[in-house]
């Protein structure tokens, strides 16, 4: 049996779960959140998982949700974690709470494409309408908070005050400032009309698996962000991390995106409305959860500084383009 030297408890998890020796273990990609590792048993495979973000108790009801998402009747799949011979799907270690599940054939999908992202439009839908069936006592956490609220930012202030000493430009730390501040008062005023229900909360494109062959979405991952939120606001995450705003042609994209959600459930006058500014929000949210991450000692300062870069570039880009995007989601992709 093979294993990375760094974690040496990995044949003890891997006799917990009763993988016999010769069982092949591969790093995979870290997550900003976890440890990954591949498990190859003869022609079966499964994922194994050691979380660096949540507990043992928060990846059960993680857990919890995806038995409820696997009973749902969705055309994709989502993760099935596998009991260990004690009975648990969790079992807890120095370096987190870990989890083995089975693996999921698929690639990563590339979202340049208009079919591809009709593609992840409807599957988001379809998620969505699967998870309104999830009891809110299940969530993870609440998307509906202060985006401003950080465990590891107890203030914008200091933040912004530790990141000038650190060497991040006067000019940039003040704008970081400005639109932080701008996104807590137009949150405050905003969002009572909304639909709310327990959401995916971070449904990015690598975080998402294609066939393939044909590009049909083939599963979803990594729900251990999903909490009570607005139901929009996974658009909105979609959508921001697609790159489907980053180009020329970004009209055309976005449309793809929204008429493959429409097919599902078309937005509301609300939710087309909050787009923008939810938007924002998620833009902020990113570089405040890089600067906790700094904080932290996890994350590099050229880390925070490319997220306030990019809360730069989507501020610009909505000043210009926030009209035409509420138009395009009223149309549900087709103005």
């Amino acid at each position: 049996m093979s294993a990375p030297a760094d974690l040496e408890f990995l044949p003890r998890l891997l006799a917990a779960w009763g993988f016999p020796p010769g069982t092949t273990i591969t790093r995979a990609e870290q997550g900003t959140n976890n440890q990954t590792f591949m498990l190859r048993q003869a022609d079966l495979r499964f994922v194994l998982q050691v979380s660096q973000s949540l507990s043992a108790a928060q990846v059960d009801a993680e857990h919890q949700i995806l038995r409820w998402l696997r009973q749902a009747g969705l055309p994709f799949q989502v993760p099935e974690p596998v009991a260990a011979l004690s009975g648990d799907t969790v079992i807890e270690t120095a370096a987190g709470p870990a989890t083995v599940c089975r693996w999921i054939p698929g690639v990563r999908p590339d979202l340049t494409g208009q079919t591809a992202l009709e593609r992840f439009g409807r599957a988001a839908g379809l998620l969505g309408e699967a998870m309104l069936g999830v009891p809110p006592e299940d969530g993870l956490g609440h998307w509906r908070d202060n985006p401003l609220t950080h465990p590891a930012v107890p203030h914008i202030g200091a933040l912004c005050r530790q990141l000038r000493a650190a060497g991040i430009s006067e000019e940039r730390v003040a704008r970081l400032d400005a639109v932080a501040r701008r996104v807590e008062q137009e949150w405050f005023a905003g969002g009572g009309a909304l639909p709310t229900q327990v959401i995916h909360g971070d449904l990015a494109a690598p975080n998402v698996l294609v066939d393939e062959d044909t590009g049909e979405v083939s599963g979803v991952l990594d729900f251990e962000f999903a909490g009570v939120g607005f139901l929009v606001q996974d658009v909105t995450a979609a959508l921001f991390y697609s790159g489907a705003l980053e180009t020329r042609d970004w009209q055309l994209r976005t449309a793809a995106f929204l008429r493959g959600y429409a097919s599902v459930r078309p937005l509301d006058a609300a939710e087309a409305d909050a787009l923008p500014r939810l938007l924002l929000a998620r833009a902020v949210g990113s570089a405040l959860s890089r600067g906790g991450r700094w904080l932290n000692g996890k994350a590099e300062l050229g880390e925070v500084a490319d997220r306030i870069r990019k809360l730069e570039d989507t501020t610009r880009w909505l000043d210009a383009n926030g009209g035409k995007l509420r138009s395009l989601a009223t149309a549900g992709g087709h103005g």
